[in-house]
């Protein structure tokens, strides 16, 4: 059930009725019931894996919380995880472990798959949920929770259960504990929220993957327009997509008078790799960095550890996008960036990047994250090779023709680029505020007009429900 389609839209209005029909003091089971029914339209045979997941994290913090030894809690915390991470690693890693890491060690045959299953949706970012409760807890930085249904709505809400954003306890335990009276919910603003996101996902997103999709999947004669409007179209895209799901996830809650934490802050305003990652898939970054580069050792001991930290971090953080060496080496690219950060932190070394212009720091980033991009987007090594050398060589003839042919998705990047500027949630929120009531509703409805119109009443899967 995807946000931007009709389904959704009837199957949200339908829970809004009986949100507003029932006392508060029912909203927590109706949020179980009707995220069970949202998960359970995909794939009815997967719901048992968010359930597990949730029943493993219950009673695997109690079970921490109930000594008070160090190395009993520790133990107890590391079986919890592990627990946590099987449905994981069968479902998304298993053939790559056999196939590409153990056949490319011991040099054995290397076809066919040992685990033949659809990947469960949403399994990464639901795991990576209770491993943060798990380990929240573990380090005593959360109560346990010994509601069962507190812990299966914090679990399974829908708003957040499919592609994120990663949720902390603390981001909505207390919210669904005490819940809001819906006329306390703030719903233009949640409905403005959800309506810019279906633009990100149905103008923007949808359109230019047509024109990704036809040079990733190898096609014959391609000129090198192609490949360049290729490059710029992927970059636009990802962001489209990922953050117009997150926009309509972040929206739907706050009609039901929730607030989820913002995922992402104009990242290809970015003026370095370090600072990409503090506006791209913000959630995902902090989860990195206080569950896995911390407790490597962080920056606690020299400079060299520091960066070998944050190559085993990135590097985990690629494969946890996808199990392939293109993600798990768009990852350490991604560290080496950061490295490079870090590195003109210091004084002799970086002296030079204050005469550089902001403005140029933000395009040379831009492209440095666009070039990692083919790499994430391309199927193997191959593909990428392809890209680039189509990217240089296959020439760049009848430039006049290829503009004309291509008129919509280049009128949608340079939109883009120069509407990115203004995709501010604070913003959004000030205008919200500020602007009379029928401004507002005349935006929503063109907005949706405009939506209707261009994707023709249908939409591509989310990119990110591969992960």
């Amino acid at each position: 059930m995807l946000f931007s389609s009709p389904i959704f839209i009837v199957f949200f209005l339908a829970y809004l009725l009986v949100h507003i029909a029932l006392p508060d003091r029912f909203r927590l089971y109706l949020i179980i019931i009707g995220s069970t029914i949202f998960y359970g339209y995909w794939n009815p045979y997967y719901i048992w894996i968010p359930y597990t997941l949730c029943l493993i994290a219950f009673f695997g913090t109690r079970w921490i919380a109930s000594t008070s030894q160090v190395s009993n809690r520790k133990t107890r915390a590391a079986v919890t995880i592990g627990m946590l991470l099987l449905p994981l690693v069968f479902y998304k890693y298993v053939n790559f472990l056999f196939a590409d890491v153990a056949g490319l060690l011991f040099s054995f045959y290397r076809k066919g798959q040992v685990v033949d299953f659809a990947l469960p949706l949403g399994i990464s970012f639901v795991t990576f949920t209770m491993i943060a409760y798990t380990i929240d807890v573990y380090r005593r930085d959360c109560e346990v929770e010994y509601s069962a249904p507190t812990l299966t709505g914090f679990t399974l809400f829908f708003p957040q259960l499919i592609a994120g954003p990663i949720l902390r306890a603390k981001d909505l335990i207390p919210q669904l504990k005490h819940p809001k009276h819906f006329l306390d919910a703030k719903i233009t603003l949640g409905i403005l929220i959800f309506s810019i996101g279906a633009v990100k996902k149905l103008v923007f997103a949808d359109p230019l993957g047509d024109v990704v999709t036809t040079v990733y999947s190898g096609v014959q004669s391609l000129a090198g327009w192609d490949y360049l409007l290729a490059f710029y179209a992927f970059s636009a895209q990802i962001y489209c997509d990922f953050s117009g799901y997150i926009d309509m996830g972040i929206g739907s809650a706050m009609v039901l008078g929730i607030t989820l934490p913002i995922n992402f802050e104009r990242p290809y305003l970015a003026t370095s790799i370090p600072e990409f990652w503090r506006r791209w898939h913000i959630t995902l970054s902090r989860w990195l960095r206080d569950y896995l580069y911390i407790p490597l050792g962080g920056n606690r001991h020299g400079f060299k550890k520091q960066i070998r930290n944050v190559f085993i971090t990135m590097g985990l953080g690629g494969l946890w996008h996808g199990a392939g060496w293109t993600f798990i080496i768009w990852g350490i690219l991604h560290g080496c960036g950061i490295a490079a950060g870090h590195l003109a932190r210091n004084k002799k070394i970086g002296m030079w990047t204050q005469y550089v212009p902001k403005g140029i720091k933000i395009l040379l980033t831009f492209h440095i994250v666009s070039a990692a991009w083919v790499i994430f987007r391309a199927q193997d090594i191959t593909t990428v090779q392809r890209f680039f050398s189509g990217l240089w060589h296959a020439g760049y003839n009848n430039g006049e023709l290829f503009l004309s042919q291509h008129a919509f998705p280049i009128t949608l990047l340079v939109i883009f680029a120069i509407s990115h500027s203004l995709d501010h949630m604070n913003r959004i929120r000030q205008f919200a505020l500020r602007a009379h009531p029928a401004t507002l509703w005349a935006l929503i409805i063109l907005l949706w007009v405009l939506s209707v119109a261009i994707s023709t009443g249908s939409s591509e899967t989310f990119i990110y429900f591969d992960f």
